[in-house]
């Protein structure tokens, strides 16, 4: 890899990368002369895009505003010092743009156009697969039941059995109340 590929590489955030350059760049690079041969020499190295101005080549701005045209398909990152083309870039959405500061790369921030773009498709993406949809419904239809089930009050209970005398039964007390009559009987019978 060429230093500029690593360089922008890394300022894209480390996928992988294919520099390229259009004819017409090319082009327009060589008629501006010798103050921009430092970068035609640069451009050369670049693999050639063809952009279809083979013929009758446009200059760089109009050549690369025409290959993003219909939502930049291709996903171009546009790499520009021009600040004419920077700014009709911003106008439009989903175009990257790298320029060149102090010997350093930047990437552009997105604009708002692109980032209200953005926003807009993500909020149409369904991000739920079929699986959770239907856990979520199943999910909704157990609150439902839930909700309509109404709690049971707490009624007042019967007494503690332990802080209660225990019941005698009958049998044990007609027992003891024979006992008790022929104790009695016996006791008349003794006093008598």
């Amino acid at each position: 890899k060429q230093w500029y590929q690593r360089r922008v590489a890394i300022t894209a955030g480390g996928g992988e990368i294919n520099v390229a350059t259009t004819h017409c760049a090319l082009r327009e690079c060589f008629q501006v002369g010798p103050t921009v041969a430092g970068a035609h020499k640069i451009l050369k190295k670049f693999k050639r895009h063809k952009c279809g101005h083979e013929n009758a080549a446009l200059d760089a701005a109009a050549c690369f505003t025409s290959m993003i045209a219909d939502n930049n398909p291709e996903h171009y990152v546009i790499a520009t010092q021009d600040a004419e083309l920077r700014k009709q870039l911003r106008a439009m959405t989903g175009i990257p743009q790298l320029y060149l500061s102090a010997c350093t790369l930047f990437l552009e921030s997105p604009s708002y156009e692109s980032r209200d773009k953005a926003e807009e498709n993500f909020l149409k993406q369904d991000l739920l697969t079929d699986y959770e949809k239907e856990t979520i419904k199943r999910m909704k239809g157990e609150n439902e039941e839930e909700k309509k089930v109404t709690r049971k009050r707490k009624r007042a209970k019967g007494p503690n059995p332990l802080s209660c005398k225990k019941k005698k039964n009958e049998e044990v007390t007609k027992k003891k109340k024979k006992k008790n009559k022929t104790v009695d009987k016996a006791v008349e019978v003794a006093v008598t």
